[in-house]
Order: structure tokens, then C-alpha cells, then sequence
């Protein structure tokens, strides 16, 4: 019965997704050039943890990559993370030229604990060699999917 339940999740999600082509937050390019109204939500990050956990452990509901932004702390620098099921998931939604992701941040967003998140690799080269633990950013990301431990970000870019 979970497989299924897993299945019918990923099969609705595969129906409703759009290709994805990268953005420039900064310039303000949509992020789909499909729908040239898209552009990054603003989201409270709290809670948005608080409704994208799922309610048991290994369970994921994945959907169409949404572009949104947040201010967080960043908690920790990037270090190495796979990124297997990432890239499953973003093929899978049929997004267009992902971006290469092989590390991760901690983001401090008021919680018990930091956020894991996926983060591009140019990203991550660039945020490590501007910003420190403890500082607080603007980040963009794409929000792949739901776990319990909430969102599975990617985030793509930063700024101040």
C-alpha cells in the first residue's frame, strides 16, 4: 500500500509539472520562460518548514520545482552531500537543464536545529568565499520536494 501511495503521488506530479530553465534573480529574469509572469515567491522559511514535513519518516512527496525566496542565516558553509535522489527528482518533473549540485548549506531559520539544503555548485563557490556563518541573506531556490524533515530546497543564488 505505500508503494502505491508513493506511485500515485509521483504519477500526479509528473502530470501537472513545467521544464524549468535557470534564472538571475538579480536581473529579475522569470524563472520559466514558459509563463513569463513567474518569478520567485516570497516565503517565511519557518514556516514553511512547519507545513512541508511529511508525516512519516522516508516518505517524499515531490512536485514541480517552485521558484521562492527567503531571508535566512546561514548556519553552515557548503560541504559535500549526494545529490541522487535530487537529480531523480528533477529529471522526473522533467526539469531542463538542472544544475550541478554536489554539496549543501545549513540555514538557520529559527528552528531546534539548521536546515539542510542543496545548493548549485556556483552558488556554493561564490557563497563560501562572501559570506560567513551567522550572516543573514536573501537566498532563491527552487522547493523540490516535501520530507519530514520539510522542504528539500536547491538554492540557486543569493544576494544581500
Amino acid at each position: 500500500m505505500k508503494n502505491h501511495r508513493c506511485l500515485a503521488i509521483f504519477a500526479l506530479a509528473a502530470i501537472v509539472a513545467l521544464p524549468l530553465h535557470a534564472a538571475d534573480p538579480a536581473q529579475q529574469i522569470p524563472v520559466s520562460r514558459l509563463d513569463p509572469a513567474a518569478a520567485y515567491k516570497d516565503v517565511d522559511l519557518k514556516a514553511l518548514v512547519a507545513r512541508s514535513r511529511t508525516e512519516l519518516p522516508g516518505q517524499r512527496i515531490i512536485f514541480a520545482p517552485t521558484p521562492i525566496r527567503f531571508r535566512a542565516v546561514l548556519g553552515a558553509l557548503p560541504v559535500a552531500q549526494k545529490a541522487d535522489y535530487l537529480h531523480s527528482a528533477l529529471n522526473m518533473m522533467k526539469v531542463s537543464n538542472p544544475p550541478q549540485v554536489r554539496q549543501r548549506i545549513g540555514l538557520d531559520y529559527g528552528g531546534e536545529t539548521l536546515l539542510s539544503a542543496y545548493i548549485e555548485e556556483d552558488a556554493a563557490k561564490r557563497l563560501a568565499a562572501a559570506v560567513k556563518p551567522g550572516q543573514v541573506r536573501t537566498f532563491y531556490a527552487w522547493h523540490v520536494y516535501n520530507y519530514s524533515r520539510g522542504p528539500a530546497l536547491l538554492v540557486t543564488a543569493f544576494g544581500d
